[in-house]
């Protein structure tokens, strides 16, 4: 079977990708994402790294972003839809999949529509709580939609939705990891792990960088600080700041623009907590590996779909939430102290969640189904 996998989530898919390649190694894979995460500041998205480093074919693909902004210049974004569908059809016609697989946003748009109309078939999945206008549109054309969550139901004819959780990569159900070679075999604090994704990444990395020198007294900082934009250099400017501390500072914090799988997962089960956005697949492993966090929604994510998946985790009992508009050093400090006291309540309550583990077999039985 030949698949092309597309669309905005990357975790999931690659979850499904690690699946089929262990499983199902006769499947031909292709995936087609972006060349930037924000068009706008040239961010280079993880995407082609992440697909290469699997030996999987990549194919750049750029489309016109379905939102209200859309609208603003309406002749022009529907001349550049149609153009992104006339792409995505040379595609689709030169590979010939026999299924397309989406994970949804605005990337995805075009493929769906374009499949639906060559008569490939279209698997589309929901990650998050909140289901975005692109993955309603790309819903019309699916014969299935696979939903993470019961909720999700709702915003789909319940003849094409099926319910198979949300894919997580396999390895973060494993205990044991092998310990970054970057990072010392003896580590006397207690370990924060900061995480702002790539798009959400700027001010987190702010203030972390102006309160190092209060933070790293009492602990040791792991930041995944994401990629360079065209304004902003993230991984050289906290170096530089990095620089200007005390030498015994500077051995309590530790910069990385992306934490590889083994790097991430190791940190996830030797943290004491970490600080992160709260996108979908981001609260899901913290849930799954019982780290309590202090969650910052990105406040423009569509639907307010940041805080629809912290209030998840908050409810659940495992995670505090810090709104980005009261994102400062007094108040961090005052949910860290707090989670000192509630850490291991926090870590008893995300035991109780229950996430699936077979949501990416469950996700292809779908896939199979429709070819």
């Amino acid at each position: 079977m030949k698949i092309i996998i597309t669309g905005g989530h990357l975790t999931p898919a690659l979850s499904l990708i690690d699946f089929i390649q262990a499983q199902n190694p006769q499947d031909k894979l292709i995936f087609v994402g972006r060349q930037f995460s924000q068009d706008i500041l040239k961010q280079e998205a993880i995407e082609h790294y992440e697909i290469t480093k699997r030996k999987i074919p990549f194919i750049s693909f750029n489309a016109v972003r379905l939102n209200s902004r859309f609208f603003h210049h309406f002749f022009r974004n529907t001349r550049l839809f149609f153009k992104s569908f006339q792409e995505a059809s040379s595609i689709l016609k030169k590979h010939r999949p026999q299924v397309l697989v989406s994970f949804g946003g605005y990337l995805a748009v075009p493929f769906a529509f374009a499949a639906w109309f060559l008569r490939i078939p279209v698997v589309t999945h929901e990650q998050t709580l909140a289901t975005g206008w692109a993955n309603r549109l790309i819903g019309k054309f699916a014969k299935k939609i696979a939903i993470s969550f019961p909720q999700t139901a709702a915003f789909f004819p319940s003849s094409k939705t099926v319910l198979t959780g949300n894919p997580l990569r396999a390895g973060i159900f494993r205990t044991r990891h092998t310990h970054p070679e970057w990072l010392p075999t003896k580590i006397n604090k207690p370990i924060i792990l900061v995480m702002g994704g790539n798009q959400g990444s700027r001010e987190i990395n702010k203030l972390i960088g102006n309160s190092l020198d209060e933070l790293l007294i009492d602990w040791v900082i792991i930041h995944q600080c994401g990629r360079p934009t065209s304004e902003h250099n993230y991984l050289e400017i906290l170096k530089r700041q990095k620089n200007r501390l005390a030498k015994k500072l500077q051995q309590n914090y530790f910069i990385k623009e992306w934490l590889d799988e083994e790097e991430l997962f190791w940190i996830y089960y030797h943290a004491f907590c970490a600080i992160s956005r709260s996108g979908a697949n981001a609260t899901q492993e913290l849930a799954a590996v019982k780290l309590p966090s202090i969650l910052i929604p990105l406040p423009a994510a569509h639907e307010s779909e940041q805080h629809k998946n912290a209030r998840w985790l908050v409810n659940a009992g495992g995670a505090i939430l810090l709104e980005q508009s009261a994102l400062n050093l007094p108040n961090l400090i005052k949910a860290l102290e707090k989670l000192k006291v509630l850490e291991n309540s926090m870590r008893e309550n995300l035991a109780e969640i229950n996430l699936s583990q077979d949501a990416a077999k469950k996700l292809y039985l779908v896939v199979t189904t429709v070819v």
